[in-house]
């Protein structure tokens, strides 16, 4: 046997259709004993995903999706470090291994294979709000989310509560998104009956597509045919119109729309993975460019297939769509021309005749093209199930897939679930304007930090029902904080006044880190300036300033400068004048403030007389609107102890109007004494 060293090393990176199909043709043909296959995969298995919506629905079981690949492929070396570069000129791997520090591993031939990544940052909100679609456990999760949105619903006595967790809303209406919003509906439809408190008309399945019509990798006949039938299963359709943003509440669409629900599922949003998006190659609609026999465009000895690299099918002419049929043919079809490469034959270019298209709809429905064929109804669903059977890569998943699917016939599906405790994270997430991110009496176990946008702290005062805003907190603002430490209930509400992010840092978590001592000190300055009440003492003050509009006390900005001036100019202005500060607008739109103390911050951290004023200003700066009064005005610059507060006519143009100075304030507080 030769030395690994003298061996020739082909190197696939992925392990999906498309490379385990490549990886097991060519460790049937090579000679194992001069030729090394390595395979690198993050997961130690391969997913079939067309059986992921099966998952969720409670049909399958998790297990038989997925083929260890080191059972799948016994002869290749598999390894589930990942891959951090492609080095296509060097020849050169380098990988992240067990100590988190990178390795190199050189290599004769390459195949890419890995993919496509998930970017649910593509919609506000999606990537906080939306359960994604793309591994098992993604399924799984799903599932456990359906299964605990029923036993929740069975005892909530809220009908508005009730309502919303009983809706489920699916963004994307291609196959994904179609297959998983069936099943999800027949799994809550079939299982109702053993809820008792829980009426079928209650249940709501939405999808949301921006197309005119779903799936439209079929025909239009087969689309009328699907949407058709999800319909009179229950199914509804919101068509032409993009999700606009994802929130606790639901999904935005269209201007001022909304479905409201408290299960998303992102069934959209692929993306480049990272180590495509660092390869030096060409690319061609975010995928790699390729030759017409499947290799990289300018080199010879690294190939891309999968749905990760752009392919002309020279049987049509047309791109190979992202699919798993054609995965598999262009893994088989890489191996045979790795391999003519190697013996200095001619490639040939990748070339098939698509077998069809199915997709499962739900209710024992399924659509199929197959040879130009359109099937629809119980039949496709049938012959949906058979060939997919048949395609599973082991004897044994194909007994336990066959299995549960016949126990499916005759039994309901199981609505066990697995309920894990996860331990106390930080996360983000994001809220509309006007969205309440917890209320006035309400429990918390969160702790919140503002990175985008403004929020208002607004109380109600019995026996009055209208809010009263007592103070506006903005980006690296954070609240929360009193209900956790005193283990008591809010004692006000906290709303959006814009479109927010925010940090969401749980219980345990802000324990531990309040024993840091510069956090907890700045928490415990935080917290004797919001426990300062000085309305108690003076009543006739609060009713004053309550009273009085913030455009009555207001003056104008005189002094503004646009962002793309040079630091260099506002300098001059700052020599020539006594301000204390400048704006910076674009078409009145205020976008920040700099001020004297701003501009020698900037020249200790490096700017020159050409700097962008934009670079050097504090950014969105804390304002209020002009409908507000002055005790919210006061309010927010107890809050900051800010001097100066900036107003524009509304969070949406965002105009500057003027701004309010701290003396003038206590003036006129003075003055009411």
């Amino acid at each position: 046997m030769s030395d690994n060293s003298e061996k020739t090393k082909i190197i696939i990176i992925g392990g999906g259709f498309a490379g385990t199909k490549c990886a097991k043709t060519l460790s049937k043909k090579l000679d194992l004993n001069s030729n090394e296959i390595i395979l690198f995969n993050k997961e130690n298995h391969m997913v079939f995903h067309p059986l992921l919506a099966e998952v969720v629905g409670g049909s399958l079981d998790p297990d038989p999706v997925t083929t260890p690949l080191r059972q799948l492929l016994p002869h290749v070396q598999c390894r589930t470090e990942e891959v951090h570069l492609i080095d296509l000129e060097n020849n050169l791997v380098t990988y992240e291994n067990n100590n988190a520090t990178y390795d190199n591993l050189k290599y004769d031939y390459i195949v890419i294979c890995c993919g496509s990544a998930v970017n649910l940052s593509i919609i506000p909100g999606m990537q906080d709000h939306a359960f994604p679609f793309k591994t098992v456990g993604d399924a799984i999760a799903l599932r456990v989310q359906v299964i605990e949105q029923l036993e929740k619903a069975d005892v909530e006595d809220n009908p508005a509560v009730k309502e919303r967790l009983l809706s489920f809303i699916v963004i994307g209406g291609g196959f994904s998104g179609v297959e998983v919003a069936g099943e999800i509906n027949d799994l809550v439809r079939g299982s109702n009956r053993f809820y008792k408190n829980i009426d079928e008309k209650e249940v709501k399945v939405t999808v949301v597509h921006g197309g005119d019509q779903i799936l439209p990798e079929v025909s239009p006949s087969l689309r009328d045919f699907a949407q058709e039938k999800m319909e009179k299963a229950g199914v509804t359709f919101v068509l032409g119109s993009n999700a606009s943003f994802v929130t606790n509440k639901g999904v935005g669409y269209g201007e001022n729309s909304i479905v409201e629900g408290n299960t998303v599922v992102a069934a959209v949003g692929n993306t480049m993975p990272s180590v495509i998006k660092r390869l030096s190659a060409e690319k061609e609609r975010g995928r790699i460019l390729n030759e017409p026999d499947m290799r990289i465009k300018g080199f010879s000895n690294a190939w891309a297939i999968g749905d990760c690299s752009y392919t002309i099918n020279s049987y049509d002419n047309t791109p190979c769509p992202p699919t798993g049929q054609f995965a598999e043919r262009q893994g088989n079809q890489t191996a045979q021309n790795i391999i003519r490469v190697m013996k200095d034959e001619e490639t040939k270019p990748f070339r098939f005749n698509p077998i069809g298209l199915l997709c499962s709809i739900g209710g024992n429905n399924a659509v199929a093209e197959i040879k130009g064929i359109r099937i629809s109804g119980f039949f496709a669903w049938f012959m949906w199930r058979a060939i997919y059977l048949f395609k599973l890569p082991k004897f044994s998943k194909k007994v336990k897939v066959g299995l549960d699917w016949a126990w499916d016939i005759f039994f309901a599906r199981d609505l066990t679930y697995t309920k894990i405790q996860q331990t106390d994270s930080v996360a983000k997430a994001h809220f509309e304007a006007g969205d309440y991110i917890f209320r006035q009496g309400e429990n918390s176990n969160n702790f919140y930090i503002l990175e985008k946008g403004e929020v208002e702290v607004t109380r109600v005062k019995p026996p009055d029902t209208e809010e009263e805003v007592i103070a506006v907190l903005g980006e690296n603002d954070f609240f929360g904080e009193m209900s956790l430490l005193q283990g008591t209930a809010h004692t006000a509400n906290i709303r959006a006044r814009t479109d927010i992010e925010v940090l969401v840092m749980g219980k345990h978590v802000f324990e531990k880190t309040n024993s840091i001592k510069p956090f907890r000190r700045l928490i415990e300055e935080t917290i004797k300036r919001r426990g300062v009440n000085i309305w108690q003492k003076m009543p006739l003050v609060h009713d004053l300033l309550e009273q009085k509009k913030v455009t009555d006390i207001l003056e104008p900005v005189k002094n503004f400068i646009d962002g793309e001036r040079t630091f260099e100019e506002i300098l001059e202005i700052f020599n020539d004048t006594s301000i204390d500060f400048c704006c910076i607008l674009n078409n009145e739109k205020l976008e920040g403030v700099i001020t004297r103390s701003d501009i020698f911050r900037a020249i200790e951290t490096g700017a020159t007389r050409n700097s962008k004023v934009s670079d050097c200003m504090v950014k969105d700066p804390i304002a209020i609107e002009e409908t507000d009064t002055a005790l919210t005005a006061a309010s927010t610059m107890k809050e900051h102890g800010i001097r100066r507060l900036f107003i524009v006519n509304n969070f949406i143009d965002n105009k500057l109007t003027g701004y309010i100075r701290a003396e003038k304030l206590l003036y006129i507080t003075m003055k009411s004494l």
